[in-house]
C-alpha cells in the first residue's frame, strides 16, 4: 500500500503541470477578458498613438499575455506603429504593411518608443502612418491623434467649432463628427472605428481628418501649399498616386492623403482616416 500511495503521489506530481494548463485560460479567453477590461476603463490609452518599434523583432500576440506569442507576426526595428490602448504590459497596436493591409495585435511595451517626426532623419520608401503627420518646425500632430490632448492644437487659437452630426455605424453605436477651424489649417475629430481601437463610444476623440490651408505647415517629406505638381511628384517618388488634373492622391488602407491642385500649384493638402458612408 505504501508502494501504491508514493507511485499515485509520483504520478499526480508528473501530470499536474498538464492539468494545471488545461485548466488556463486560452489566448481567446484572454482576448476577451483584455477587451471587456480595456472597455471599462481598466486599461490606459496612450499619450501619443505614434509609436516606433524598438528591437529587431517585435512579436504580435493574440492577447497580452506572453503564451500568446504569434511566431509568424513581427515587425522590426525602425517599423512605425499606432498605439491604442496600454494593458498588463503590452500595447494594442495597429502596423500598416506597405500594401496597405492592417496588423492588429498587443505587443510587448518595453519593445516600443514614442516617434516623433520633428528628429526623424530618414523617410521609408513606402507611404506608411507618418505620411500624415503635418509639421512645423517641432510643432507637429497626425491622424489618430486625441483632439483634446494634442499639444499643437492646444495651443493654436480655434477660431469655430461646429458639430457635423452622428450616424450609426456597424456596431450599433453612433459614429460622431466635429468639425474645429484654426488659422492655417482645419481638423475633423471624430470617434469613428473606436471599437477597432479597444475603445468605448466616449473613450476618447482622434483627428481623423487634416485639411492645411496655408505654408506654415508642411508634410514629413516637406510638401506644403504653394508647391508645384512636379515637387509632390518627386519627393513621394516610387510611390504610385491615383492623379487628376485637379489632385494627386495617395492612400494607404482607409486612409488617404490628397494634394489639391490649381494650374499644377498645390492649393490645399488633405489628409483622412474616415471611411466613405
Amino acid at each position: 500500500m505504501k508502494f501504491r500511495s508514493l507511485k499515485a503521489i509520483v504520478l499526480i506530481s508528473l501530470f499536474s503541470p498538464f492539468i494545471s494548463a488545461a485548466g488556463a485560460p486560452s489566448c481567446d479567453q484572454l482576448q476577451n477578458i483584455a477587451k471587456e477590461e480595456t472597455i471599462n476603463g481598466q486599461s490606459k490609452i496612450p499619450t501619443s498613438p505614434f509609436v516606433v518599434a524598438a528591437k529587431n523583432r517585435v512579436y504580435f500576440h493574440t492577447a497580452p499575455d506572453s503564451s500568446c506569442k504569434q511566431l509568424d507576426k513581427f515587425v522590426i526595428a525602425g517599423d512605425y506603429l499606432y498605439a491604442y490602448k496600454i494593458h498588463e504590459g503590452f500595447t494594442y497596436v495597429n502596423y500598416f504593411t506597405a500594401k496597405g493591409n492592417e496588423v492588429k495585435g498587443w505587443v510587448n511595451s518595453s519593445e516600443l518608443k514614442n516617434f516623433n517626426p520633428a528628429t526623424t532623419t530618414s523617410l521609408k520608401n513606402n507611404l506608411n502612418i507618418s505620411d500624415f503627420i503635418v509639421m512645423s518646425n517641432n510643432d507637429w500632430f497626425g491622424l489618430g491623434d486625441s483632439f483634446s490632448n494634442s499639444p499643437s492644437l492646444s495651443k493654436n487659437h480655434e477660431l469655430s467649432s461646429e458639430f457635423i452630426g452622428d450616424f450609426p455605424n456597424d456596431i450599433g453605436g453612433l459614429d460622431k463628427f466635429y468639425s474645429h477651424t484654426y488659422k492655417d489649417y482645419s481638423v475633423i475629430s471624430s470617434n469613428v472605428n473606436y471599437d477597432k481601437r479597444l475603445w468605448s463610444i466616449d473613450d476618447d476623440y482622434i483627428i481623423s481628418n487634416i485639411t492645411l490651408t496655408t505654408p506654415k505647415y508642411h508634410t514629413i517629406r516637406n510638401i506644403r501649399v504653394g508647391d508645384k505638381k512636379e515637387d509632390v511628384l518627386n519627393k513621394y517618388n516610387g510611390i504610385k498616386p491615383t492623379e487628376s488634373k485637379s489632385k494627386i492622391t495617395y492612400d494607404l488602407g482607409e486612409m488617404s492623403l490628397t494634394f489639391n491642385l490649381i494650374k499644377d500649384v498645390i492649393s490645399s493638402i488633405e489628409m483622412s482616416s474616415i471611411p466613405e458612408q
